[in-house]
This record gives C-alpha cells, sequence and structure tokens, in this order.
C-alpha cells in the first residue's frame, strides 16, 4: 500500500558484515539500534538479535558497547547475563559501569552472582555502583552479598553499601549495620550505620541493643550522637533506658541531643 514503509529484513551475514565493516560510530549505533527495534518487534528475531548485541559488546568504539550492554539489559534472560559478564573485564569504565547496571535491571540469582563478581573490580566507583545494581537485583536476598562489600578497603564503598541496605529496608539489614556500627574503622561509616538502624530496625530490639553499645563506647561524640538521634526512631520502650543512659555522656553535644530525643519520645510513643 503506497504510503507505507515495508519492513526490513536483515539477515545474520549481512549484519555482522554491516557491523564489522569499516563505518562511522554513530550508523554502527543506528544500526544496532534497528536491531533491538526488530528484537523487541519479532519474537523470532531474538536468537539473532541477542547474538548481534553479543558482537557489538566487543566492538572497538566504546559507545556501541554501552549500548549494547544496554540491550543486554533490556532483553534479560540467563543468556544475556552470561555475556554481560564478559563485560566485567572491559578496559573503559563507562561500559563497565552499563553492565553493572544491565545487570541490576535483569535481577535474579544468576545476575546477583556475577555482580558480586563486580565487588573485587580495582575501581572504587564500580564496587560502588555494584553494590547498587545488587540492591537493584535483588532487594532483600542481595543483603548477604552487599555484606560482602563491607570488607572493602574504600570507605565511600561501604558508605554506600551501608545506604542500600537502608533502601532496601528489611530488618534482616540490622545486624549487618550492627556489626558495621561496632567494628568499622571509620567514623563516617559507623556514624551512618548509626543513622539507617533507626529507619531499617524500627520496633526491632536487636537495634536498641547495638545503639546502646554505640553509646557505651563509641570514641566519636558524633556517631554517639547518631545513635541517640537513631533511639528517637526505634519505637520500642527500651530505647527510653538507653537514652537516659546517653543524658550522662561525657560530651555536651550528646547529652543536649538526648534531652531533645527523650522528650519527643516521651510525648509522642509513650504517654
Amino acid at each position: 500500500m503506497k504510503g507505507q514503509i515495508e519492513p526490513i529484513s536483515i539477515d545474520m551475514v549481512d549484519l555482522r558484515f554491516l557491523l564489522e565493516n569499516r563505518m562511522t560510530s554513530r550508523f554502527r549505533t543506528c544500526v544496532l539500534l534497528l536491531v533491538l527495534m526488530a528484537h523487541t518487534g519479532a519474537s523470532a528475531q531474538v536468537g539473532a538479535g541477542i547474538f548481534a548485541l553479543q558482537t557489538m559488546l566487543d566492538d572497538k568504539s566504546p559507545e556501541i558497547r554501552v549500548k549494547a550492554a544496554q540491550g543486554l539489559g533490556r532483553v534479560g534472560g540467563r543468556r544475556a547475563v552470561m555475556i554481560l559478564r564478559r563485560g566485567l573485564t572491559d578496559s573503559r569504565l563507562e561500559v563497565r559501569i552499563a553492565v553493572i547496571e544491565a545487570l541490576g535491571f535483569v535481577g535474579g540469582q544468576l545476575a546477583l552472582t556475577v555482580l558480586s563478581e563486580a565487588l573485587k573490580d580495582k575501581a572504587p566507583e564500580i564496587r560502588k555502583r555494584a553494590v547498587e545494581a545488587l540492591k537493584d537485583a535483588g532487594t532483600i536476598t542481595a543483603i548477604p552479598i552487599i555484606q560482602k562489600a563491607f570488607g572493602d578497603k574504600n570507605a565511600g564503598v561501604r558508605l554506600h553499601a551501608a545506604l542500600m541496605l537502608r533502601k532496601i529496608g528489611n530488618r534482616r539489614g540490622v545486624p549487618v549495620l550492627g556489626q558495621v556500627v561496632l567494628s568499622d574503622t571509620e567514623p563516617a561509616v559507623r556514624s551512618a550505620a548509626a543513622r539507617y538502624l533507626g529507619s531499617v530496625g524500627v520496633k526491632d530490639p536487636r537495634a536498641v541493643a547495638f545503639l546502646a553499645q554505640v553509646i557505651d563506647g563509641d570514641k566519636s561524640a558524633a556517631v554517639r550522637i547518631r545513635a541517640v538521634e537513631s533511639l528517637g526512631f526505634i519505637q520500642l520502650p527500651q530505647a527510653i533506658a538507653v537514652l537516659r543512659q546517653a543524658l550522662s555522656d561525657k560530651d555536651p553535644g550528646v547529652r543536649i541531643r538526648a534531652t531533645e530525643v527523650m522528650g519527643r519520645v516521651l510525648a509522642k510513643d509513650f504517654e
């Protein structure tokens, strides 16, 4: 019919010739996007489309490799995850980031296993992105793998891991954050863990116990203040006894914050 555009058929021989021969990066991107559109429109072309994306994940252009990783993330499935795994060793940071984000988008146990390998990447930014993708890929089931990130030598990675546990917001994260708040060498990380215990550990007696240990023994006044603040969100009567303990803290800042939180807790939750 006049005015209609006939569908384009590209067999694999033609496609590989187009993609592997000399052409501009922009043109290769256009070809790749055409393949993606064909894939989403016809299930019979899934295998050919995935093969094309696999080929382009090895392209000399980082831009193409990024697009290939994003395409595989949209396709999903076990085969796509195993192809994406190869991209974790790419020399370019932006490609590895695209691969990690794609794995997070796909989700599932296999993606979690592959993402755990990215926690060993030499670049801290990649390890941070891996922690975030783990949260996206598995949510609650990712907690044991995210826990491994607290052994990272980079404090920024550990901070990001604590944040992801807060975003997951499940009580399974309480003992993990509790161990971090008691053992991490960096006050900023302990402070973050103490703060997030207040949201993850609502009505959880374990959170009160961890925060009590912080108030009793942490050398940093800033960390103790965060612990006091978190007790104001726990919503358990046991928190009152710990706050009374904080009223005797040697640091005036801790005592001031404990007085404020005690008043709020008594007025709001335990009239």
